[in-house]
C-alpha cells in the first residue's frame, strides 16, 4: 500500500471536512460523502492509425444524509464551497420531502484503510507499441476487418470515503483498458457491429490476446458465409465466455435488493438449496489479486471481501447491501458483486462440441431482457451451427428462446479453457433441451 499525492489528500480532506461539517451544520444525524478523482490517458485508432492522444481528469463528490430516517442523495462536480452550499441546501430539501425508512442508516466504524492497486501512472510507450502491433495483426491476419472504433486507456481513480461514525477509506487504482467495435467486410458482404473489450493491470502479452479479442476477429469474418438454420430445432446451447453475462446476469440480478424487497425473486426463499447445475460454482472476487476493476470497500461504507455465491448449484449468498438486509431480515453481502469468476470444468472445449449431436455456439445474444421470472427470447449473433459433433457453418438471424433459470439447471458441461476479460473470467458451457428457429 502506498498514501496518495500529499497534494491531492490534503485537497480531499478540505473538501470531505467542509461537505461533511456542512450537512451536520443543516440539521443531518447520519452523513456520508465520497470524493473520487479520476485521471486517463487514451490512444483512440481512426482508419487504421493511431491518431489521438488525449488525456483528462475528472472529479466528483457524493453528499448523502439522513434526518428522520429520510435519506437523499446527490453528486455534483463543482467543488467550490458555494456549489457544496448549494448541493447540501438541494440535499436537506430532497430529505423532507422524502418517505421515512426505519431501514435507513450508515456503516457503523471500522478501521480506517488506505489501499493501492495496480500501476500509478501510465506506460505511454508501452501502450503505443502495443496498438502499433494490434494494426500490424490486422493487417496481416484479418484484412476483411473493419475496425470502427479501437482504443486503448490508462486510468488512475483516487476515491476516499467517510461517514459520520468514523469511516475513512481511501484507495488509488491503475490500469489499461482496451474496447474495441468492429464488423468485417468482403465485397457488397457485411456482418453486424460486433464489440468486445478488456481491463488488465500489465501490457504483458499482445492486445489482440486480452480477452476474447481474436476469437471474436475470426468469428466476425467466418460470418461473411453465414447460413440460416437448416430448420427449427431442439438442441444443444454452447455459450461462450462473451454470452456468459446474459445469463449470469440474470441470475445475479435476481438476488440483488430490488426484486428481493419486492419479494418477486425467483430465489426469494432458495438460500442455500440448489437453483443451478451442479457444474456451477460461481464467486465474486473484488479481493482477488488478478482483477482490476475490484474494490477494496463497498459503496456503502463496509470493507468489502471475497463471496461465493454458487458452490455446485446451491446458492450461498444473496447479494444484499446494507439496506437490503434491513429491509427483508435477510444476511448483508460481504461485498456488492461484480468481479465474477465461474470455476473451469475438466472438458476441453473441442470434446464438449465433439460431444454435441445439434447444437448452437452462442457468441452473443441480441434482444431485450428476459422477464423476472426468466423467459427470453433473441437473435443468435456471431454464432454457429453445430451438427454430429462438429462446426458446420456460422449462423444467420437464429431464434434462440428460453427460460434463463432452466437453461442455468439444465447445464451438463463446463469446458476447462476460460476467458479472462480482466473484470470476469468464464468458461464455455453446455446446456441441454434449447430451443432454435
Amino acid at each position: 500500500m502506498s498514501q496518495p499525492s500529499n497534494h491531492l489528500g490534503d485537497t480531499q480532506s478540505n473538501t470531505l471536512s467542509y461537505a461533511m461539517e456542512q450537512l451536520r451544520l443543516a440539521g443531518f444525524e447520519k452523513t456520508q460523502c465520497s470524493l473520487s478523482s479520476d485521471y486517463k490517458q487514451e490512444l483512440n485508432v481512426e482508419n487504421g492509425v493511431i491518431t489521438l492522444l488525449r488525456s483528462g481528469s475528472d472529479r466528483e463528490l457524493y453528499l448523502s444524509g439522513i434526518i428522520d430516517q429520510k435519506k437523499a442523495s446527490l453528486s455534483i462536480n463543482d467543488l467550490r464551497n458555494s456549489s457544496i452550499d448549494a448541493a447540501v441546501a438541494e440535499l436537506l430539501l430532497m430529505a423532507k420531502g422524502s418517505e421515512a425508512d426505519d431501514a435507513y442508516t450508515i456503516a457503523p466504524a471500522q478501521p480506517s484503510g488506505v489501499f493501492s492497486t495496480g500501476p500509478q501512472q501510465a506506460d505511454l510507450e508501452a501502450m503505443y507499441d502495443s496498438l502499433t502491433a494490434f494494426l500490424t495483426h490486422l493487417k496481416q491476419n484479418h484484412p476483411n476487418i473493419v475496425m470502427t472504433e479501437c482504443s486503448l486507456d490508462y486510468t488512475r481513480i483516487h476515491s476516499r470515503m467517510v461517514n459520520s461514525n468514523g469511516i475513512d477509506f481511501t484507495e488509488t487504482r491503475g490500469n489499461y483498458n482496451g474496447c474495441l467495435l468492429f464488423n468485417a467486410k468482403s465485397g457488397h458482404d457485411i456482418t453486424s457491429l460486433n464489440s468486445t473489450g478488456f481491463t488488465t493491470f500489465t501490457l504483458d502479452k499482445p492486445f489482440h490476446q486480452f480477452g476474447s479479442i481474436e476469437q471474436l476477429l475470426r468469428s466476425s469474418e467466418a460470418e461473411l458465409q453465414a447460413q440460416l438454420l437448416p430448420e427449427k430445432f431442439t438442441g444443444d446451447l454452447i455459450i461462450t465466455p462473451d454470452a456468459m453475462d446474459d445469463f449470469i446476469g440474470f441470475l445475479v440480478g435476481s438476488v440483488t435488493d430490488a426484486p428481493l424487497i419486492a419479494n418477486i425473486s425467483l430465489y426469494k426463499d432458495k438460500l442455500h438449496e440448489t437453483v443451478t447445475s451442479p457444474c456451477l460454482t460461481l464467486k465474486s472476487l473484488p479481493l482477488d489479486s488478478t482483477m482490476p476493476n475490484g474494490y477494496p470497500f463497498t459503496s456503502d461504507g463496509f470493507k468489502a471481501d471475497n463471496l461465493t455465491l454458487l458452490n455446485n448449484g446451491v446458492l450461498e449468498s444473496f447479494l444484499l447491501t446494507d439496506y437490503g438486509a434491513r429491509k427483508t431480515g435477510l444476511k448483508k453481502a460481504v461485498n456488492e458483486g461484480g468481479c465474477m469468476v465461474l470455476e473451469p470444468g475438466k472438458q476441453a472445449l473441442t470434446d464438449i462440441i465433439a460431444s454435441t449431436q445439434e447444437g448452437v455456439i452462442l457468441g452473443h445474444l441480441s434482444g431485450g431482457a428476459p422477464a423476472d421470472k426468466g423467459d427470453f427470447s433473441g437473435i443468435a449473433k456471431n454464432s454457429y451451427y453445430v451438427k454430429d459433433g462438429q462446426i458446420q457453418f456460422p449462423l444467420a438471424e437464429t431464434m434462440v428462446s428460453g427460460n434463463m433459470a432452466t437453461i442455468l439447471r439444465s447445464i451438463v458441461a463446463v469446458s476447462k479453457d476460460v476467458v479472462d476479460f480482466g473484470d470476469s473470467r468464464y468458461p464455455w458451457v453446455k446446456a441441454a433441451k434449447v430451443s432454435f428457429s
